[in-house]
């Protein structure tokens, strides 16, 4: 799988969020390291077991992004995003960061990816207005709003740049959510049913190890309790109603694993909105901020 590796030119990236040429500019790049488990939620490394023949594809995945800022567009946006981007560590006083999040959620229906899950962060009421909480302290609920005077934003812009959920690769973000969790699209196709509901940010400039792919490949557990299936998980064979009848003994531990694990999360409050839980663990280890 390895490229030869060529400095000149960027063929051996893969470019999620195409084509560039009608994305707005790009004023900030971050990064994010990203992780996913096996299937029993473990990232150690291990030698070869002949007892996991049957499992081949069963290694953790590491991966890295980049991800690119609109920030003239939506500057609101991106200065919240980056609020949990560049956070200086502080062992008394911790502030939520992405470089401990999740991505816990890939909506069935959108194909929308959602990430900056940080354990722990909650949001609550003090006062009669919406307030975060994370590490016994109270944190303001800001919300991701752009101003509709900015001058990048009048309706000749607007119009002209009238971003869609139609790419791969966008970042986005629920109006009205004073969370940090955040969606990339994963489906070029994708309804606009999101534009009502979402404001784009941002784009994945850079998916190197194929981070999105190995996600839409994961099953997923949705509301009906179905779970999606992949080539790589196992299946029933001769099961009644052509094969939907998931006969792994596995799957089914690992069915109520994982319900029981979206309660301790506290994700409630995301599954109502977004509906299909990844049944991996799917971490960001680390965050950063890069120069243009």
């Amino acid at each position: 799988h390895h490229h030869p590796t060529n400095n000149n030119n960027n063929n051996n990236v893969a470019m999620a969020a195409e084509p560039t040429t009608t994305l707005p500019k790009i004023t900030h790049k971050v990064y994010m390291e990203v992780r996913i488990s096996r299937a029993d939620g473990s990232f150690y490394v291990r030698d070869a077991n002949p007892n996991n023949a049957d499992l081949p594809d069963d290694d953790p995945f590491y991966g890295s992004l980049v991800l690119g800022l609109f920030g003239e567009r939506t500057p609101e946006h991106v200065r919240r995003f980056l609020e949990y981007v560049d956070v200086r560590y502080d062992v008394d006083k911790p502030l939520p960061s992405y470089s401990r999040s999740k991505f816990g959620t890939l909506d069935s229906a959108s194909g929308l990816l959602i990430g900056g899950t940080i354990p722990g962060l909650d949001i609550t009421t003090l006062a009669g207005g919406n307030v975060l909480e994370y590490s016994g302290r109270v944190l303001p609920a800001k919300l991701w709003l752009e101003d509709k005077n900015n001058p990048n934003d009048d309706a000749a812009a607007s119009s002209q740049l009238q971003l869609s959920h139609d790419t791969k690769g966008l970042l986005t973000h629920r109006n009205l959510d004073p969370t940090p969790s955040f969606g990339i699209t994963t489906r070029n196709n994708i309804a606009s049913s999101l534009d009502a509901t979402h404001t784009i940010f941002g784009c994945i400039l850079e998916d190197q190890n194929g981070f999105l792919d190995a996600v839409v490949d994961i099953p997923l557990l949705t509301d009906t309790g179905r779970v999606s299936r992949t080539v790589n998980e196992p299946v029933s064979v001769g099961g009644g109603g052509g094969g939907s009848q998931l006969a792994s003994s596995v799957f089914t531990a690992q069915r109520a694993i994982f319900r029981d694990a979206a309660k301790t999360f506290g994700d409630t409050r995301l599954e109502k909105v977004y509906d299909g839980k990844l049944l991996r663990r799917i971490e960001v280890t680390k965050v950063g901020v890069l120069e243009l």
